[in-house]
């Protein structure tokens, strides 16, 4: 299978606990599957899961070992993409607050 990466700007949802402190995140995901609108499907609902809401996709592509390895300052995104093949899905979350 492929891994396919996304990077999504989301903001939380009303019942997000997070809400009263978060005011959006940058999330970056990577999904393993056969087909990009099935990955696209996984991961937007799997942020939504996470109690965040999609709101537009940033990047998207599909993603290699060798391109995190390259990189010694891609350490995080090697580990996801590995995460991705052995459970399916991996995500990070970058938030800001209402200050920034």
């Amino acid at each position: 299978m492929t891994i396919y990466y996304f990077m999504f700007e989301a903001i939380p949802h009303s019942d997000n606990p997070k809400k009263d402190d978060c005011a959006g995140a940058f999330i970056n995901c990577w999904v393993d599957s056969t087909d990009v609108n099935l990955a696209l499907t996984e991961a937007s609902n799997y942020i939504n899961d996470e109690g965040w809401e999609v709101i537009s996709m940033v990047d998207q592509f599909i993603a290699s070992r060798e391109q995190y390895e390259e990189d010694d300052k891609l350490k995080e995104s090697l580990e996801c993409f590995d995460q991705a093949r052995s459970d399916g899905i991996a995500a990070v979350f970058h938030i800001w607050s209402y200050d920034d």
